[in-house]
């Protein structure tokens, strides 16, 4: 149970950006039941991302990203701007990464040209190229499946492992396909003031399927969610229409009971049921909201502490 709290509260703090920019809903699909967006300035302009960002440096992360930005032309810090992920359901073909930002398209075709199976797909003005995407673990290769990308306009990278959104990605950037109409997912989440990290999804319950320990989002229609900073204080903001009454009750009741085992746990984690106890929580009809803010540094402590436990147990000899 502990491990679940922990999951939960470090997911919703620990979602810490690595890209973003304002959310331009002109840029998604209007086929689109979700969308995740993170805002990098704002993110690194916060109390809480410029304490991150001092760690980083102390823990020579950012000599690491730098070596990245060597091989690749960008650094991820400073030269990304924006990052939106959208798509339909679970299916990865129809999931579409934009990300905005100052890159060398000519240094990155060269090293795409680099992989054994490339290729490359015209669509109008628009040269499409396709390479071999492949996930380790250790020096074994666990998947594989081929991954398509474009460079438009020079400074939008679009990426997705289904050739044809990409070209609907293309379509919806140039204003020959539909983008998100307004109101089509809700306005709280994606308009929340100071926020850097926000989810907004139509449809929960279908894009969870019959994943386990998702019962919650099984019985979620809609979800909002803001992750900022306002004022000092970092926020966490939540909102899930249920698919009825009934639901709305069991999910809070399911909210309360994580809520109360952090605060007991005081001895073990005596930060994360400081934490807990900020959290507020509000149930109407079948509207279920979260609500949890406190103080930058408090934050940051926390997270911090995570970080190093995750670090020794790394360390420890299996």
């Amino acid at each position: 149970m502990r491990k679940l709290v922990l999951a939960l509260i470090v997911s919703l703090l620990m979602v810490v950006p690595v890209f973003g920019g304002p959310l331009v809903k002109s840029q998604v699909s209007s086929t689109a039941n979700w969308v995740v967006h993170a805002d990098h300035e704002r993110f690194f302009s916060s109390q809480v991302g410029q304490l991150i960002r001092k760690e980083l440096a102390n823990q020579g992360i950012e000599e690491k990203l730098a070596n990245f930005a060597t091989i690749f032309s960008f650094h991820p810090l400073y030269d990304v701007c924006d990052v939106t992920v959208y798509g339909n359901g679970q299916d990865r073909e129809k999931a579409v990464v934009l990300i905005d930002g100052r890159f060398d398209k000519e240094r990155l075709v060269t090293l795409v040209r680099s992989n054994p199976q490339h290729q490359e797909v015209g669509y109008g003005d628009i040269t499409i190229h396709g390479w071999l995407h492949e996930e380790k673990k250790g020096s074994e290769v666990v998947k594989s499946f081929m991954m398509y990308g474009c460079v438009y306009q020079d400074k939008l990278v679009v990426m997705s492992s289904g050739l044809d959104t990409v070209k609907q990605a293309v379509d919806v950037l140039k204003g020959s396909a539909q983008s998100v109409a307004s109101g089509q997912f809700g306005a709280a989440a994606l308009n929340a003031r100071g926020a850097f990290f926000q989810v907004a999804a139509n449809g929960v319950s279908d894009i969870a399927g019959q994943e386990q320990h998702a019962a919650v989002i099984q019985q979620t229609d809609k979800l909002g969610l803001a992750i900022g900073e306002n004022e000092g204080k970092v926020y966490v903001d939540m909102g899930l229409i249920a698919k009825s009454e009934e639901a709305a009750q069991n999910i809070n009741k399911v909210f309360e009971g994580i809520i109360a085992f952090a605060t007991l746990s005081g001895e073990q984690q005596p930060k994360l049921a400081e934490l807990a106890q900020k959290v507020k929580l509000s149930c109407a009809q079948n509207t279920v909201g979260v609500r949890f803010e406190s103080d930058s540094q408090s934050v940051f402590q926390f997270l911090k502490e995570q970080w190093e436990k995750k670090k020794q147990a790394g360390s420890q000899p299996q």
